[in-house]
């Protein structure tokens, strides 16, 4: 129930509409109660005297006083064939126009529900600091916002609106038995705990298969992510045959999973079937007695098994919307849980404004670790002045890129604090703190866009002649020009239709155009050929001049004319100085400028 409870919290939001399809499913409700009681003049009236007498409307059980149709009628519809005919076109007319607006503003309100939890639960997983998204594959996220959200989507709007309609049918119908004849209704009515039990039970079943059921589908998705986006290496390596034995092999595990679902879903039809064939049965035999005594009229023992016949049909229809509701139950369960996931990284009530960067960052006595007990930089202290280009280099694993990603915030430490002009990065809101942070990186993300809106990522003010320009000074804008349509030209996934060095041309002008006094710079030109580096390193050379430079390399050539080269090994700063101080100097960076530049012997 409780996340029933939540879902439903979303509906306050439309609550006009959900009050309007309620009032309007009761009159449907109404509707069919009131087509049943149409049966009893037909049969008592028209087959015997072709028209004549009033129509009973009501008797009060005490006193015998009866109430006719026919008194709250004009003398042209005093005729029982007439009165039949008008009403029973008047009640088609208002149940269907009932159903029609009372069908549309339900699955409006459900359909806006699921817009509304699919928006908040992407807020949600992007607001999420990078650990989340380390610990989360991105096929399983993009299956709990798309077939998640879908499952519970068709919960709240279509299985909504048939449970609405259903209950006030039952409840309509319900009304005419008990009218007709109370007694025989609760004989009739004995037999619906024998459903109501195992069909709770099989929707508890079928909750938890639903469950394992989105949990297969989440794998699926995590293949087909995994495969495409690395197609290269796939075919490369001819591995097509065992992707595709792979994927086989995940679609039968999730047609096992549906196959349980859609078994137990056919059971309620069947228990329903059996149940409603055993009561009717047991009526007509009890019906027989009553109409030989004179206890019952036919019309009326007619318009009661009408109506309890229409009955079992609602009854039988809620067991199966009960069923939806369970499988949106157990894709709820993952949705909120992922709802209810605090971001490691947030802003705290009291952060401050981060001012334009001055001064200095600090690192001070700086701990990390991604899993507990397990240190990936222990004790760092280290300075870096405005306007100084400082180099991390060390094998691989060191901790360089982690050290650098403290910066932004996308790790908090675990351990010690990162200053920037001595104001704690925890302590400032995350928006002025990467306002003032550009990134190019060894993987360089781009959009399936145009070039302009990749240079202009970020910036709600488009300035042509600004974005021209970073182009430029990236020494882009040859390139740029030279495509089918210049800067208006969809670059495709991830920049494919591009070559390494353009790729970084473009993210470089991108951090130019967002003109930040930091700027990261990991492993920005270690999967390019020597000529596309050669450009990259010109353009490199024009987006850090005025900056403060945090570069991140393997390759040593690239961080030569650095002011400071910090030199980290196994989580620690072993080596700070510059690159004629550290090559003789016997340490690491000595060892690794060999490795780097001198002949292994043969």
């Amino acid at each position: 129930m409780a996340e029933v409870q939540r879902l439903l919290a979303f509906i306050k939001k439309y609550s006009g509409r959900f009050v309007a399809a309620i009032f309007l499913m009761a009159i449907v409700g109404a509707s069919e109660g009131l087509t049943a009681l149409l049966i009893v003049p037909v049969f008592d009236r028209l087959f015997v005297d072709a028209g004549s007498g009033p129509i009973l409307l009501f008797r009060w059980p005490f006193g015998g006083h009866q109430i006719y149709l026919q008194d709250f009628l004009p003398q042209w519809l005093h005729n029982v064939w007439t009165v039949v005919a008008v009403f029973a076109i008047a009640i088609t007319l208002i149940k269907g126009a009932a159903e029609f607006f009372g069908t549309y503003f339900i699955n409006f309100v459900g359909l806006s529900v699921v817009r509304d939890l699919r928006n908040l639960l992407y807020t949600r997983v992007v607001d999420q600091s990078m650990a989340f998204f380390g610990r989360n594959p991105t096929g399983k996220l993009m299956s709990m916002i798309t077939n998640d959200t879908d499952k519970v989507q068709t919960a709240v709007s279509r299985a909504s609106a048939d449970l609405l309609r259903e209950v006030f049918t039952l409840l309509g119908l319900l009304a005419v038995v008990v009218y007709l004849d109370w007694r025989l209704s609760l004989a009739a009515l004995a037999l619906v705990p024998f459903i109501i039990f195992p069909s709770s039970r099989i929707g508890d079943y079928i909750r938890h298969s639903s469950r394992r059921s989105q949990d297969k589908m989440a794998e699926l998705n995590h293949i087909l992510q995994e495969t495409f986006s690395g197609i290269r290496i796939v075919k490369a390596f001819v591995m097509e045959t065992f992707e595709i034995g792979k994927f086989k092999a995940a679609t039968q595990r999730l047609l096992k999973t549906n196959l349980r679902i859609v078994r137990a879903d056919a059971l309620t039809g069947p228990l329903m079937e059996l149940l409603g064939a055993a009561t009717i049965v047991g009526l007509l035999l009890y019906a027989r007695n009553q109409i030989l005594h004179h206890v019952q009229t036919t019309g009326s023992f007619v318009a009661f098994l009408y109506a309890l016949i229409k009955m079992y049909e609602p009854i039988k229809r809620l067991t199966g919307i009960n069923n939806q509701f369970q499988q949106a139950v157990g894709a709820s369960e993952q949705v909120f849980r992922y709802l209810d996931v605090s971001s490691e990284v947030a802003d705290r009530p009291d952060a401050i404004e981060l001012r334009p960067f001055e001064k200095e960052i600090v690192f001070e006595h700086v701990d990390f670790s991604y899993e507990a007990g397990v240190p990936l930089l222990r004790d760092v202290n280290l300075r870096i002045a405005r306007g100084e280009v400082v180099a991390l280099v060390g094998s691989s694993g060191a901790g360089k890129s982690t050290l650098a990603n403290l910066i932004p915030r996308f790790f908090d430490v675990t351990g010690g604090r990162v200053l920037i002009d001595g104001h704690n990065v925890r302590d400032v809101t995350l928006k002025s703190l990467r306002a003032q942070i550009g990134m190019v990186t060894q993987e360089t993300i781009l959009f399936n866009d145009t070039v302009s809106n990749n240079i202009c990522y970020g910036r709600t003010i488009r300035d042509t002649a600004a974005m021209e320009e970073a182009a430029r000074t990236a020494l882009a804008h040859e390139f740029i020009t030279e495509m089918p349509e210049g800067y208006e030209t969809v670059i495709g996934e991830r920049g494919q239709r591009l070559s390494g060095g353009q790729r970084q041309r473009i993210a470089i002008a991108r951090a130019l155009l967002k003109n930040p006094p930091l700027l990261i710079l990991d492993e920005a030109t270690s999967e390019l050929d020597t000529e596309s580096e050669l450009l990259v390193q010109r353009a490199l050379a024009n987006l850090m001049v005025g900056r403060t430079v945090l570069v991140i390399a393997h390759r040593l050539s690239t961080v030569r004319r650095a002011d400071r080269i910090v030199v980290l090994d196994r989580g620690t700063i072993s080596e700070i100085g510059t690159h004629q101080d550290l090559v003789t100097r016997g340490g690491i960076y000595q060892r690794l400028h060999e490795l780097q530049f001198v002949d292994a012997e043969p």
